[in-house]
């Protein structure tokens, strides 16, 4: 505790309220909303650290669906992008029940990877609770690196809702994913 030179408590200031989360900066970015469910707790009733990544992924596969493609469609002809890097910062916890909104950008695309950011954000008072991002390789059915093609970077560079997206109308930003677990 601090105390003053004459040895008493030092009296602190009232704590400042906690800004707004600052949008996710980047272009053409796509939300999706979950809610935490209980096995994706710690012992402390908070989100594990590594519910956070399958939170990613969700909203990862969405990105794309959104954009009118899915991992299963590039999987079936031969295109697998593995997650080879990821970065996390926690700011803020998240409890069972709480409504979290991840939010995910293109951060860059590169020949052969792309990195994909990310903000995860509790809507009910609009707290920060964790940013990252993933970095992905492109790799073929044997898993060799292979460069991307222009077709795929065509999906990349699509808005939401793009070139005949499955994820058009129902698939809104609004709605909260089902189970927070990918397609």
């Amino acid at each position: 505790m601090d105390r003053t030179p004459s040895g008493a408590p030092a009296s602190r200031p009232p704590a400042s309220p906690v800004p707004a989360a600052p949008p996710l900066a980047l272009p053409n970015p796509s939300k999706v909303r979950l809610r935490v469910r209980f096995n994706e707790t710690d012992l402390m009733g908070i989100v594990h650290h590594a519910s956070y990544l399958s939170y990613m992924e969700v909203a990862r596969v969405e990105w794309l669906r959104r954009r009118g493609i899915t991992y299963a469609a590039w999987a079936e002809s031969g295109l697998h992008l593995p997650v080879v890097e990821v970065s996390l910062k926690y700011r803020a916890s998240s409890r069972f029940d709480d409504e979290l909104e991840i939010e995910v950008g293109l951060g860059e695309l590169r020949a052969a990877s792309l990195r994909f950011d990310y903000r995860i954000v509790r809507p009910k008072d609009d707290r920060l609770c964790v940013e990252g991002s993933t970095r992905l390789a492109c790799v073929d059915g044997n898993h060799a690196l292979k460069r991307i093609s222009p077709e795929m970077a065509d999906v990349f560079g699509r808005p939401e809702g793009g070139e005949d997206s499955p994820g058009r109308g129902g698939g809104g930003g609004g709605a909260l994913a089902s189970g927070g677990a990918p397609r």
